[in-house]
């Protein structure tokens, strides 16, 4: 339903309270499916990069940097293998955090 290739953590913690979560995912459930939604996930994920970007970089680590390590220790995949992980938890990420302020502004 949201696309991911793995149940997420937090969803996993959340199905520790069944009848909890049972009721939350039932009223969540078709909230992907509209287009505020996804707009509403761009705004976290644009933001949170956005406020990333400002973040101090005290040891000047650079993108060659990364990418040379990616292929040094990778399997094979070399810094494109790493780049795709890091772009599905950049997009996976926002969703998420919506997800759960979802389910948190349910219970107030």
């Amino acid at each position: 339903m949201l696309g991911l290739p793995f149940v997420n953590t937090d969803y996993r913690a959340f199905s520790r309270w069944p009848s909890y979560f049972t009721l939350a995912w039932q009223d969540f459930r078709s909230l992907p499916a509209q287009p505020d939604y996804e707009a509403a996930v761009a705004r976290v994920h644009y933001r949170a990069v956005e406020l990333a970007q400002g973040l101090p970089n005290p040891t000047g680590l650079d993108s060659q940097t990364l990418r040379a390590a990616a292929r040094r220790d990778g399997d094979g995949g070399g810094d494109d293998a790493v780049l795709n992980v890091v772009r599905l938890f950049q997009w996976l990420l926002p969703g998420l955090a919506f997800n759960v302020a979802y389910f948190r502004a349910q219970l107030l």
